[in-house]
């Protein structure tokens, strides 16, 4: 019986150093950042205070990982590859740095306890390499302009970009996501500027 049990625990031991080493030796992903969109012209039409609220999306985007679509609308994931962020988070950061590089004035986050004149709610609908496409990077974001003094949307506009992109090496994915974003994040500021 003490044998028996001896080499059970000496078998248990050799499976968990196995298990172990296999862990250690996968290679971590790769963490890729993204960037604001800088220098864009715009004028803006008042001095209301905007603020950027934290993007909706579906599960499938709300993560570090980077979306690839395949035919069939299969979706999987870019492999030894993640964001710096969650991705909403990162857009929104990216989003607010943009309107700031612009010298936009009176903008800002929920949490900066701003009297807010102005919510700019977006959605992410689509963060993704489509390889059914063609290897495009393509970005796809719903704004709304939203009223909080009369609790209205008063504005609403969809706005995507597309760029070749590779999904090999992971580096140039995140390239064309990246020029995408910063195209989409630009018509935002834009749209923004003229109508809040």
């Amino acid at each position: 019986m003490l044998t028996t049990r001896r080499s059970f625990m000496v078998l248990g031991a050799s499976a968990l150093s196995l298990g172990l080493a296999g862990c250690l030796g996968a290679t971590p992903p790769v963490t890729f950042d993204l960037t604001s969109a800088s220098g864009t012209p715009m004028r803006r039409r008042s001095s209301r205070v905007v603020v950027i609220t934290l993007p909706k999306t579906v599960q499938t985007y709300d993560s570090q990982r980077v979306v690839v679509r395949e035919a069939g609308n299969v979706l999987s994931y870019l492999p030894e590859a993640q964001l710096s962020d969650t991705l909403p988070r990162l857009v929104q950061t990216r989003l607010l740095q943009t309107f700031e590089a612009s010298n936009f004035p009176n903008i800002g986050r929920p949490d900066d306890q701003l009297r807010v004149d102005v919510t700019l709610a977006t959605e992410l609908q689509a963060f993704e390499i489509d390889v059914a496409s063609g290897n495009l990077a393509t970005v796809t974001i719903n704004a709304k302009l939203v009223d909080e003094t009369r609790g209205m949307i008063f504005a609403s506009k969809s706005f995507t970009a597309t760029q070749p992109a590779a999904t090999n090496p992971a580096a140039a994915a995140i390239a064309g996501l990246d020029g995408a974003l910063k195209t989409v994040m630009s018509d935002i500021l834009q749209w923004t500027a003229r109508t809040a």
